[in-house]
């Protein structure tokens, strides 16, 4: 009998309890990642929500950065995990979305700039303007069930401003003006998406689909 996939969430800050609960209901070995060990031992890697600032500064060497007189210096976690992103499956929801992609000029964010898009944080709006919308996800080689529309919720989320070629959309949402807004991406083994589905546990297909990209 094969070895469930071992699938770590970044256990800093934000919503990791949450995506290892859905994850560890598939079937995987989901376990909190904290250090450079833990990483080293997974199969894929799940960046959660949370708060991109704060996330940044957990995974810069103390004293440096945005507010002090120093750059920023990345820690060694933060080099493995941009090492990790790039042979392995790595997805990233809302703040986890806006360390994998490229960051639109804030310079309290240092990004992995793994997936070749540009993300401006909360542009979707303040904690208050949170909200959920059903939105159509295309999953790639999913049966009928797969491409239904999902309850997205999106809180304080990042909008994605510039997808470069060869991004493969996913999911779109209602925009301005009745124009949509790419919020589900994927560039190869890595996911990004501006809303959170840890927090929709009752429907499971992306998470699914995540660990489908694990070889």
């Amino acid at each position: 009998m094969a070895k469930p996939p071992i699938v770590g969430a970044l256990a800093l800050q934000g919503g990791y309890a949450s995506h290892i609960a859905v994850l560890s209901s598939l079937g995987a070995d989901a376990r909190e990642i904290r250090t450079v060990t833990e990483l080293a031992a997974c199969d894929a890697l799940v960046i959660p929500g949370g708060e991109s600032t704060t996330l940044t500064r957990l995974l810069m060497t103390p004293g440096t950065g945005y507010g002090t007189d120093r750059p920023w210096e990345p820690s060694p976690l933060w080099h493995a995990i941009r090492d990790f992103a790039h042979d392995k499956p790595v997805m990233g929801t809302c703040a986890g979305l806006i360390l994998l992609g490229r960051s639109d000029g804030d310079e309290r964010v240092v990004p992995f700039e793994a997936i070749p898009v540009t993300v401006a944080r909360n542009a979707y709006g303040r904690q208050t303007e949170s909200f959920i919308t059903r939105i159509p996800v295309d999953i790639p080689n999913g049966d009928d069930r797969e491409r239904g529309p999902y309850p997205a919720t999106f809180i304080r989320a990042p909008k994605i401003v510039k997808l470069d070629p060869g991004v493969e959309v996913i999911a779109r949402a209602p925009g301005a003006n009745g124009a949509t807004d790419p919020v589900m991406v994927r560039a190869g083994n890595l996911l990004g998406l501006s809303f959170h589905p840890e927090l929709t546990p009752e429907d499971r297909r992306i998470h699914r689909y995540f660990l489908s990209l694990i070889k």
